[in-house]
């Protein structure tokens, strides 16, 4: 779901406001600026920053312009070292998921035909390495359908699947398709996750079988970058009901009831808990997996117990508004709670930002979560953006427009005591970078963001990008009586965050965060402290 690279040093701290402790630039050379900033890396012990850029270089080779700063943002040394891609790549210079310039991987190509049998096609993803973005860019061929080696594995319905790009394997959950004597909702009742590699090899079957039908509701592979390997893979059904359906009666008799369902990538069952949900129809937007495992998902719902699941088509609708909003958690191999606001809750709890505006409320529409903190206290802070859909000159959907921030503050049982916004000056084509610092006592939070005010087209070696120019805003929520007390911005509008390598840093057992940037050009390198103290 996210992009940014950041270096975040978490600490518990006291705070009260945000004053700016230090401000610097520093110009980089000629030879620099040609380039782009490779790393940034922070050596504590030492208390110093190495940025790194890359500059052109002759072919198979790197070349690597070091600038070293103290804590202070003073230089304390300069390097330059010239990197033979036919030799050892050194370990310094490698990012964390660098595995080589490009690779390909085999993989399994999984879909649905028309008839929702499954099909298992081979499948090759090819990578490249992004040094701007300091990630793979890939692009996959399907080449060609594989055969089924058993005979069940001819008769499976496909549902939904994850796949670990990194060693090819997919993990499916199918059902069991029905036939004269199953009915026509066995593909709904008896349900197999499975797992297979590039041979089409069944490493996992694991049953998951209900009494009646059940329709999936929501899935989600973990963790959710490309990139890293799967470790688990979840679903939720919720108690299904043809409405039309003139057989014999096979429904589950509460429409509320739900059951959450957690596998491991190696086929473990971790969890299947099921509970029962305050309406019967909720549309689960999102996952998000917190720092003490806690599973906390989360969407809006209807206001009603009678009215059965149906099919999550029926709910995808983005311009339909719903009456209500529920959280769930999920610890310890139970739901802990499952909480539903009205809509017209989250309106009477808006608060106004500083200069009196306060955005729009919460309709249940239309907004992606990217963060999920857990406050000192244990209150939940549900953080994410509006979005409306971006369209290109002839008026066609190609994609989407993130708009205005949006938080929502729970308690630690998942009551909804606030609703806040952050205004934007211009649309973004990705989520904005969230970050969150809390006081001691758990009563101030200190809200950050990078607002993707516009891009720079720039030369990074041999290709162009637009590069996002993101300004660093920051602001002081008094948790305890909900005020928005202050809101800042930093840069003066002449220098940014960089979105993919340089953007955030907060130093241990400190009360201080920093912002680290460059300006428009790319010529200057900037460094803002603030002080969360004063």
């Amino acid at each position: 779901m996210r992009f940014l690279l950041f270096l975040f040093l978490v600490a518990s701290i006291t705070a009260t406001a945000q004053t700016v402790d230090i401000e610097k630039t520093f110009d980089v050379s000629k030879e620099a600026m040609k380039g782009f900033i490779h790393q940034v890396v922070n050596d504590e012990a030492k208390q110093e920053l190495t940025f790194t850029y890359r500059v052109r270089a002759k072919k198979n080779q790197a070349r690597f312009i070091n600038y070293t700063f103290n804590y202070n943002f003073d230089l304390v040394n300069q390097s330059e070292d010239l990197v033979d891609f036919e030799k050892e790549f050194p370990e310094k210079y490698k990012p964390k998921r660098y595995k080589g310039e490009s690779y390909e991987v085999e993989g399994l190509y999984v879909e649905p035909n028309m008839m929702g049998t499954l099909v298992v096609k081979r499948k090759v993803t090819r990578f490249s390495w992004n040094w701007f973005k300091v990630r793979y860019d890939y692009n996959v061929s399907v080449e060609g359908k594989l055969k089924a080696k058993t005979d069940d594995d001819k008769k499976l319905f496909y549902h939904h699947h994850i796949e670990n790009l990194n060693d090819g394997t997919a993990m499916i959950l199918a059902g069991e398709k029905g036939g004269a004597k199953a009915g026509p909702y066995n593909h709904m009742m008896n349900f197999h996750i499975l797992k297979y590699d590039v041979n089409l090899t069944k490493l996992v079957d694991l049953p998951i079988n209900f009494e009646t039908p059940q329709a999936l509701v929501a899935t989600y592979g973990y963790p959710s970058e490309e990139d890293l390997d799967k470790t688990d893979y979840i679903a939720v059904f919720a108690t299904f009901k043809e409405k039309r359906y003139t057989g014999p009666k096979i429904w589950g008799k509460s429409a509320t009831e739900y059951t959450y369902v957690r596998v491991s990538y190696d086929g473990k069952l971790k969890d299947r808990i099921t509970f029962n949900s305050p309406n019967s129809i909720w549309k689960i937007d999102d996952f998000v997996i917190g720092k003490d495992g806690a599973v906390y998902f989360y969407g809006p719902s209807n206001d009603e117990a009678e009215d059965y699941y149906h099919n999550s088509l029926d709910y995808a609708d983005d311009k339909k508004k719903w009456p209500r909003f529920q959280l769930a958690k999920v610890l310890n191999n139970k739901v802990e709670f499952v909480s539903s606001t009205p809509m017209e809750e989250f309106k009477a709890k808006l608060k106004a930002q500083p200069d009196g505006k306060k955005g729009d409320p919460y309709t249940g529409r239309r907004i992606t979560f990217t963060e999920a903190i857990i406050s000192p206290v244990n209150e939940i802070i549900l953080a994410g953006q509006n979005y409306g859909a971006m369209r290109n000159a002839k008026g066609q959907v190609i994609g989407r427009e993130y708009e205005d921030l949006v938080m929502f503050h729970f308690d630690a049982q998942g009551k909804l005591i606030s609703q806040y916004t952050m205004n934007k000056k211009q649309k973004g084509i990705e989520p904005d970078g969230q970050f969150f610092e809390f006081s001691g006592d758990g009563k101030t939070m200190y809200w950050s963001y990078f607002d993707n005010v516009g891009t720079k087209q720039v030369k990074e070696l041999d290709f162009v990008v637009e590069k996002p120019l993101g300004v660093p805003k920051m602001a002081k929520i008094n948790l305890a009586t909900g005020n928005f007390d202050k809101y800042s911005e930093y840069g003066k509008g002449e220098n940014f965050v960089h979105y993919y390598t340089l953007n955030y840093l907060r130093f241990t057992n400190t009360n201080q965060v920093n912002f680290l940037g460059e300006n428009k050009k790319g010529s200057t390198l900037w460094f803002v402290r603030v002080n969360l103290d004063k």
